[in-house]
């Protein structure tokens, strides 16, 4: 044992002296000819990833950092750092400082070191760093396949674990702190027609798997989508669909507020790769002339667009465009026909989705999300309606939500499309379908089949401007020539329950007394209305 102490102590008195009497190039010189003489002994060998290189973040840090932290809850480690941030779906994991484990690539042992420290001087900061040891032999292996395997599996977990955020335009900058969306809408629960759902989606699964595609035809990794239709009929939830599905962030844009062309490129510069672009109501929010309409915009317009059609046309597929990959831009607008067709080809809005009002098939959807029902007796009225009313999912969806009852669900939508048919001016109600409403709910008492565009049932009748166009006085039961009702108005139908006759003949003297009520208005609006005309002719007289 003293002879082991002895030597030590000869060793650091060596280590001593050549420390303070040998030159500092010959001290160097001498250690790295000892490095070299025991490397050969070695067989291991190690790769530095420090987080910072020149100033900036090491990718393979990160990276390491991401891929490593998937597996520590799978394997057996001494500590483990865990955490959530609001910017991450899931649970985070890290190692420790001065911790190490093993990975294993192609039944290959990879050692993994993690180190911390502080920098030396005024202004300490952490250095942290990761140190793989490997057999020397796989060294290409680790080079060519490892490392490009760890950097392809981190951007799928970043990818994956990520939060969809809204990115909005404020003074030609994106706001630094985006809003984290919590929207719901997924294309599971999103009303559309089923089939234009389909291509959608393929359309987009097929795009996220063409990178090297796009790379080998030669063209950008964009694509872009134009949803277009009537108001209500559910663009923005589309957008929302489609960002949750490919879990990319949203960068809403409103042309108005860009103040130049060029501050236009510099937003597009700075969106994120794997993200949408969404400019919403592309054909209002700036006035941009449609140069195949033959209208000249007016002057003032001219002077005040800030925006122009040039350097929009050069921000959806110009040279600033080829920036970045996996965009995806998508414009909405009510009136595709307001739009330059240079805007409109492909390139630019590769795929056009025309959303409409609600169909049956949407409505299905709605029926089973909502009421949990696939197929109900009443469907098929329902079916002959909506061709005929014009109104949006959302509007079927509101009727839907008032009651969980599928049968009570189903008469009051039905219900408000008859009332929406009938104001619309369209009068073609089947009798019989009302007659059956009436037996299954008891002949309760609809509104009434008469619209007038007065207000009547004791409402004022001063709000009622004269002269003006004759009321459009539609009735369900058509009216004679002499002023009777058709002898056969629903006759067999109320009828066939002769146990409810007491009720049938209550609704049919509520019934005339709102045609009465409806007479005296007509009555009060005509005196009135010869009385404007005579004082029109008083003043005409004096003129």
């Amino acid at each position: 044992m003293n002879s082991v102490w002895a030597l030590l102590a000869s060793i650091a008195l060596i280590r001593t002296t050549l420390y303070n009497y040998l030159p500092e190039k010959l001290r160097l010189y001498i250690s790295a000819r000892f490095e070299e003489w025991t490397r050969r002994f070695n067989t291991d060998e190690t790769m530095v990833f420090k987080d910072y290189q020149s100033s900036k973040m090491n990718q393979l840090f990160q990276a390491a950092n991401l891929y490593l932290g998937e597996s520590l809850p799978t394997i057996s480690i001494p500590r483990v750092t865990v955490e959530k941030t609001e910017n991450v779906r899931n649970l985070t994991f890290s190692m420790e400082k001065n911790t190490e484990m093993i990975d294993v690539y192609e039944n290959i042992p990879m050692k993994w070191k993690y180190f911390s420290d502080y920098s030396q001087g005024m202004s300490k900061h952490e250095i942290r760093w990761y140190e793989l040891s490997f057999h020397k032999e796989y060294k290409s292996l680790v080079t060519n396949c490892y490392l490009p395997y760890i950097l392809e599996r981190a951007n799928k977990i970043k990818e994956r674990n990520r939060v969809v955020q809204l990115h909005t335009a404020a003074h030609d900058f994106w706001t630094p702190k985006p809003v984290i969306i919590q929207h719901p809408m997924t294309f599971e629960t999103l009303a559309m027609d089923g089939n234009l759902k389909k291509e959608l989606v393929e359309d987009l699964d097929r795009f996220m798997n063409s990178k090297e595609y796009y790379q080998q035809i030669g063209k950008v990794w964009k694509r872009g989508y134009l949803l277009y239709g009537p108001p209500g009929t559910g663009k923005s939830s589309l957008i929302a669909a489609m960002a949750n599905h490919l879990n990319f962030d949203i960068y809403n844009l409103n042309l108005s507020a860009v103040s130049s062309d060029f501050v236009l490129q510099n937003l597009l510069l700075s969106t994120a790769n794997r993200s949408i672009l969404v400019i919403e109501d592309i054909d209002c929010s700036i006035k941009l002339q449609n140069r195949e309409s033959g209208i000249e915009q007016p002057i003032k317009y001219q002077q005040q667009n800030k925006v122009t059609l040039s350097g929009l046309l050069n921000f959806f597929d110009g040279i600033l465009s080829c920036c970045g990959e996996g965009k995806i831009l998508v414009a909405t607008t009510n009136y595709k026909d307001r739009i330059d067709r240079a805007l409109l080809r492909a390139g630019r809005m590769d795929m056009h989705i025309y959303l409409t009002y609600c169909t049956f098939s949407a409505f299905k959807q709605l029926a089973l999300r909502y009421l949990e029902i696939s197929d109900h007796s009443l469907f098929h009225h329902i079916e002959k309606l909506l061709p005929k009313v014009k109104v949006s999912p959302a509007e079927v969806a509101g009727e839907l939500m008032k009651t969980r009852d599928p049968k009570a669900s189903t008469e009051g939508l039905i219900k408000h499309l008859e009332e929406k048919l009938i104001a619309d001016g369209n009068s073609e109600v089947s009798p019989k379908h009302h007659s059956s409403l009436s037996q299954t709910s008891n002949c309760q008492v609809h509104k009434s089949s008469i619209s007038l565009p007065l207000a009547c049932n004791g409402a004022s009748m001063d709000n009622v401007k004269s002269p003006g166009p004759k009321p459009d006085v539609s009735v369900k039961s058509k009216l004679t020539a002499d002023g009777e009702g058709d002898n056969n108005f629903e006759k067999t139908d109320l009828v066939r329950d002769r146990s409810s006759r007491h009720n049938i003949l209550q609704v049919i003297e509520d019934m005339e007394k709102e045609l009465l009520s409806y007479k005296e208005a007509i009555i009060a609006l005509q005196k009135k209305s010869c009385g404007t005309l005579n004082k029109l002719a008083g003043i005409k007289a004096t003129i």
